[in-house]
């Protein structure tokens, strides 16, 4: 008799069941972000952070899925179709959170984790580039508590939430545009350099 296989044993999946100290950190970010805006009264914001994270936990227990490998012209082309109708879209409407959740969806669908063998160790560039964005969130995070504190202890204060300071570059098309460039730039990025970690 042959050795057994993988296949023949019923082994198809090969990724650590435990969830990393990394993936727990930020499943515990996001479930006090979800606190956070239980105190806040924020009901929208509350299911969007305590649904993301148990899909952040989710990807160690779903099976693998094939890899999609989509070429990087269809990626861009969707992302300038996408910035179009954001910049056109009024803000804070209806339309523009459907967009905006559906531009996540799709990201999401091509980020989740398409290898059947185990997580590869990151590049030191990657790892730079993951430290990078951990601060921005995290620094973010804690502005935004912190001007949220302020408001409770002063609420004649003026507030300088994070959405504050940004309303002004927003308001007018050439910022709006700049703005939402450098955003799906962003996130094409991070699509494109994710699978090769």
């Amino acid at each position: 008799m042959g050795a057994q296989t993988d296949a023949d044993a019923g082994v198809t999946d090969r990724r650590p069941r435990a969830l990393r100290w990394p993936v727990l950190c930020w499943v515990t970010v996001l479930l006090l972000i979800g606190i956070v805006q239980i105190v806040r009264a924020q009901w929208f914001d509350t299911v969007v952070f305590f649904g993301a994270a148990p899909l952040v936990a989710a990807a160690r227990w779903t099976p693998a899925v094939t890899a999609r490998l989509v070429p990087l012209r269809v990626i861009v082309a969707a992302a300038v179709l996408a910035g179009i109708v954001v910049c056109v879209l009024p803000r804070h409407g209806g339309g523009m959170v459907s967009v905006v959740a559906a531009i996540g969806i799709a990201a999401l669908a091509l980020a989740w984790p398409g290898r059947a063998t185990g997580p590869r160790p990151w590049t030191p560039g990657l790892r730079r580039l993951a430290w990078v964005w951990s601060g921005l969130v995290v620094a973010g995070c804690l502005w935004e508590l912190a001007q949220f504190i302020l408001g409770k202890i002063h609420p004649d204060a003026s507030s300088y939430a994070l959405s504050d300071l940004l309303d002004p570059l927003l308001d007018g098309a050439p910022g709006r545009i700049l703005f939402t460039a450098a955003w799906l730039a962003g996130g094409v990025f991070l699509l494109r350099r994710g699978p090769r970690r």
